[in-house]
């Protein structure tokens, strides 16, 4: 192969390629490669100045280009992630900072709140005790309150939640036997003839005296209490009205069961208010004062039976007699 000048000017060589120096042959293949590479022609319109404008860009130059936005979108991306990742750390963190400040004060609270409730327990547990003095239930010692239900432990200085719950459930057993047993003494109470059944004075008491007619020495069973004629007589205590109407020797008379054995009679009345079968409570008028039956004067004859046995009203009663 023959070359002219266009290697070296102002020189003709007529040699073979393979004869030229390897620097040289490199020089002529870039120069090559070069001249070869694929541009884009790019031809722009100036409208204002009435020209043209042609621009031309290598190919390679393009393919630089986009890699080079590719690699910053891909690096925008990557720098925006670790950016969020950074930012929603740092909220969760605030957000975590701020729950545990608000659980620190709830637990301040609670803590509070269980002192709290622990003085009232002990001020419950003591009030329980006097109100057992009071009506007659065995006391409870303080170690046993402690331990509450089911408490097999010994009590510790500082009780937790589960030693507060047994000793409250111990408390609302103890007051359930409490409201047992007043509600048991209230009845009671409530049906204990504990009353004058009217006013006026005693002109015979209860026990042995000598008969007016007959002379004889005989138990009177009950109390004789003067009043003026019609004066309204009442039961001494709420209960069941067992008897209203005559009987032989007692005249109008009225029986009143009152229960757990205690009956009371009013005899000699002038009228009945009630009839077999009513119901009355402590204070209802039942009767009024007379001479009826066997009676020397107007009065009223009052009389306690305690499980079918007379016994002396006076025993019962609470309030005093106005006129005596």
């Amino acid at each position: 192969m023959k070359v002219g000048r266009d290697l070296l000017p102002g020189h003709w060589n007529t040699r073979p390629l393979d004869h030229w120096p390897t620097a040289l042959l490199d020089l002529r293949f870039a120069s090559a490669i070069v001249t070869s590479v694929e541009r884009l022609q790019v031809l722009v319109a100036l409208k204002r100045r009435n020209r043209f404008l042609n621009l031309s860009v290598p190919a390679y130059a393009i393919f630089l280009g986009i890699a080079g936005v590719v690699a910053v979108l891909v690096l925008g991306s990557l720098l925006g992630s670790f950016a969020v990742s950074r930012l929603t750390d740092h909220g969760r963190l605030g957000k975590l900072a701020r729950e545990n400040m608000t659980l620190k004060a709830q637990v301040a609270s609670y803590a509070a709140a269980m002192d709290t409730f622990r003085q009232f327990l002990a001020k419950a547990e003591q009030m329980d005790n006097k109100l057992r003095a009071s009506i007659n239930l065995p006391l409870i010692p303080g170690d046993i309150r402690l331990m509450g239900i089911g408490g097999s432990q010994p009590p510790s200085p500082e009780p937790g939640v589960d030693a507060m719950l047994r000793r409250l459930r111990f408390e609302q057993q103890s007051m359930a036997e409490i409201e047992g047993a007043v509600k048991e003494q209230e009845s009671r109470l409530k049906n204990m003839p504990s009353i004058w059944p009217v006013q006026g004075w005693v002109a015979s008491g209860y026990g042995y005296r000598r008969d007016p007619f007959t002379g004889a020495r005989n138990l009177h069973p009950g109390l004789d209490i003067v009043a003026p004629t019609g004066t309204p007589v009442s039961a001494t205590a709420a209960g069941h009205v067992t008897y209203a109407g005559w009987k032989s020797g007692w005249g109008r008379c009225v029986e009143i069961d009152h229960g757990g054995g205690i009956r009371t009679f009013y005899a000699h009345c002038r009228s009945v208010k009630v009839s077999t079968g009513d119901n009355v409570f402590r204070g209802d008028e039942i009767a009024t004062v007379g001479s009826s039956g066997r009676s020397t004067g107007t009065h009223l004859h009052y009389g306690i039976l305690a499980s079918g046995s007379w016994t002396n009203p006076g025993n019962y009663i609470l309030t005093q007699l106005s006129a005596n």
